[in-house]
């Protein structure tokens, strides 16, 4: 028998003639018309998300004919998918139903015979939009000759169209495609020995004992080179032994894809290299890809709700309000349980209310078919002046420059300040506090909001109000331990301190909103606008005889204007370089897709100038020496900026069930339909997102 990679080498040879002619019989014969055909019809709009619509490519094949699998094995080549002329089009994914093997002459391939469908997956831009789709097709079709058939198919998208005896025949085939999961199917472990010849140790388990099994590898140049031996186990386990070639050493360079067929049954497990041990070991962990969306029940999503909530109280977006919290914390003239319980509470009760406010507006915005996010509002000009002002309010009265009075009635219903901070003012604090911390994403956040905003009124308040209540479960914590009072440190002269603190915090804070408006308006408007607030404060300081907090004023408010002016002259963040050596490309989805169906692997980033944990993302995880490497390499770096409002980047977040920043995204021809990363990054995610979106075979 020749070896596999001789074979290999004859079948590229040969597979130059198949984009031209068809290859003649074995018999000598001339070639005959391949005897299939095939058709693209569109499903319909996804019910749980309408930026999804599903399309199928259903081929025919006469008796004795067969087309090929994601990966064709000895002979043959895969489908090749060209979208380039779609309109309104984010992303495509093509899913791979479970293959069959064919054996002919010692040459194995993998494919289908009869009948295929392959499920294409459609993100759209905007959903509410008409929608074309334009595919080009090159099909591999094989029988006593092989050819190569050239094909084209243009298919409209109507906005929610759903075509249900479309979508039962295309949920057939899905239910075909190999998971990363099954209910009555797993691989438990896999293992590489280093003996020569490699050998692929594959355990499996299943509920129901294996009768013919067959495993895939693809991906690296790996290939199996022999045939299976099953060793049954008990309770339906059974271990799995391939003879293995192709892999350099014992270790993969790329992503390798496992895919066992047993029937109707199939399941697939991934390696990644990275994660692979040392050589001695000889053991390859199963890193699993990102499973299927799978039905999230209302209690599930506000259980992720609630974890987000509180988490984001570690964010960086939360850093430029520090001072308050701190302030919350520390402000209190009395150390009795009581008041500073009273005190947690009303802190609490502020960050819910806050998150029931944005819920409301954003329902309301919704509702009138307006653009929606996490977020959004630092994109209005009108919002980063009042709360500009109002920190700018707040800073004067932590200096003393003034005191705020509430009337009687209304201070009687929050309770005496007794000397300190009132009830209505820490209420107030949580308020703002929330306010300043959503111009960013956290983990689990995203999750929850894109939840939310694609369900009814009702959802978003029941998601919203549990983030309210996540992020303030600390407060209520402390409120229900009063006891933690007998460790705050007794009122004196460091109270003034950290009075000032918090006051040029609350004062830079709102120099850094300014320079935001700067961006979107231009640096007159925010010049003006800081302008204002700092002659109101000198004024105020001047006629109390402050005259040490008018100077620290004028120069706090010069470095605003020095900071304005740079702000709102420099250019966008899509047009910047990091480090001098990546060259960011302005993003838009379709030169995405052109520069997938070249073979260029992807890497977008969407951010904003008030993203604060964009701005960490980009400084410690995109700016270091190993991504920076692969940008100016092999990777195509493309960058958007959110900052002002965009409809079409709106439009692509909620493709991706994301309704706020930060964003990034790999995409490649391993992974066409991208592999979103998490808000917070780090070089692990991003680098092994770049092996498997650089991969020749497509994940799905």
């Amino acid at each position: 028998m020749l070896n596999r990679f001789t074979i290999l080498a004859v079948s590229t040879v040969l597979g130059v003639f198949l984009h031209s002619t068809p290859l003649f019989a074995q018999t000598g014969a001339p070639a005959t018309k391949p005897d299939f055909t095939a058709q693209l019809f569109v499903g319909g709009a996804d019910k749980a998300d309408p930026a999804l619509t599903w399309l199928g490519l259903k081929v025919r094949l006469g008796r004795g004919w067969h087309t090929y699998w994601r990966s064709a094995g000895d002979a043959g080549a895969p489908p090749e998918f060209e979208w380039s002329g779609s309109q309104n089009v984010a992303a495509t994914t093509v899913e791979w139903p479970a293959p069959h093997r064919f054996t002919d002459a010692g040459i194995d391939t993998f494919g289908y015979a009869d009948e295929v469908v392959f499920p294409v997956k459609v993100r759209l831009q905007d959903p509410h939009a008409s929608s074309h789709v334009s595919l080009k097709l090159a099909l591999f079709v094989c029988g006593t000759i092989c050819t190569r058939n050239d094909l084209h198919f243009d298919a409209d998208i109507a906005p929610g169209a759903r075509f249900d005896d479309r979508v039962d025949l295309i949920d057939r085939w899905r239910a075909k495609v190999p998971r990363d999961h099954s209910p009555d199917l797993s691989i438990t472990s896999l293992r590489l020995d280093t003996a020569s010849p490699a050998k692929l140790r594959v355990e499996t388990d299943a509920k129901v004992p294996l009768v013919a099994p067959d495993v895939f590898v693809d991906g690296d140049n790996a290939i199996v080179a022999g045939h299976a031996k099953i060793t049954p186990s008990t309770n339906g386990a059974a271990v799995i032994t391939l003879p293995i070639e192709g892999i350099d050493g014992t270790h993969p360079n790329k992503p390798l894809h496992i895919t066992l067929v047993d029937g109707d049954r199939s399941v697939e497990a991934v390696l990644l290299p990275q994660r692979l041990p040392s050589v001695s070991d000889g053991k390859f962990p199963i890193v699993f890809k990102q499973a299927g969306q799978k039905s999230v029940t209302a209690w599930s999503m506000i259980a992720i709700a609630l974890l987000g909530g509180l988490i984001l109280n570690f964010m960086p977006c939360v850093f430029p309000v520090l001072s308050l919290k701190l302030f919350s914390l520390l402000g209190h003239p009395t150390r009795d349980a009581g008041a500073i319980g009273a005190r947690f509470v009303a802190s609490a009760a502020g960050v819910i209310a806050s998150f029931i406010l944005l819920a409301a507006v954003l329902a309301a915005l919704k509702s009138v078919g307006a653009q929606i996010g996490w977020g959004i509002q630092f994109q209005q000009p009108l919002f980063l002046i009042g709360m500009a002002a109002i920190l700018v309010a707040l800073a004067a009265n932590l200096l003393d420059l003034y005191a705020i009075r509430l009337p009687w009635r209304i201070a009687g219903l929050f309770g005496p300040s007794n000397g300190g901070q009132s009830i209505a003012a820490h209420f107030f604090n949580g308020f703002v506090m929330t306010l300043l911390a959503t111009p960013c994403s956290a983990p689990f956040v995203g999750t929850a909001v894109g939840f939310a905003l694609s369900q009814g009124t009702w959802q978003i308040f029941e998601i919203f109000a549990a983030l309210g209540l996540g992020m303030a479960s600390p407060y209520l914590l402390l409120a229900a331990v009063p006891q933690v009072g007998r460790f705050f440190p007794r009122p004196g002269r460091w109270m003034q301190v950290v009075r000032h603190v918090a006051a040029v915090a609350m004062a830079g804070t709102a120099a850094w909103l300014l320079t935001i408006l700067a961006e979107i308006s231009g640096a007159q408007t925010a010049l003006f606008a800081g302008a204002s607030f700092g002659l109101l404060v000198w004024a105020i300081a001047v006629h109390r005889q402050r005259f040490a907090h008018a100077i620290a004023g004028t120069l706090i408010a010069g470095l605003t204007g020095v900071a304005i002016v740079i702000a709102g002259g420099r250019p966008t963040p899509a047009l910047e370089t990091i480090g001098r050596t990546v060259q960011w490309q302005p993003f838009a989805p379709q030169k995405v897709q052109t520069m997938i169906q070249g073979g260029r692997t992807v890497f977008v980033d969407i951010g904003a100038a008030w993203c604060v944990t964009c701005k960490v993302n980009e400084a410690l995880i995109v700016n270091s020496a190993p991504i920076r490497r692969r940008l100016t390499a092999d990777i195509a770096p493309l960058q958007a900026d959110w900052t002002k409002p965009d409809g079409a980047i709106s439009a692509y977040l909620q493709s991706f069930g994301r309704f706020g920043l930060p964003f990034n995204a790999v995409f490649g021809p391993g992974a066409p339909g991208g592999i979103v990363l998490p808000e917070l990054l780090t070089q692990k995610a991003v680098l092994n997102a770049f092996d498997v979106a650089s991969a020749k075979t497509p994940s799905h």
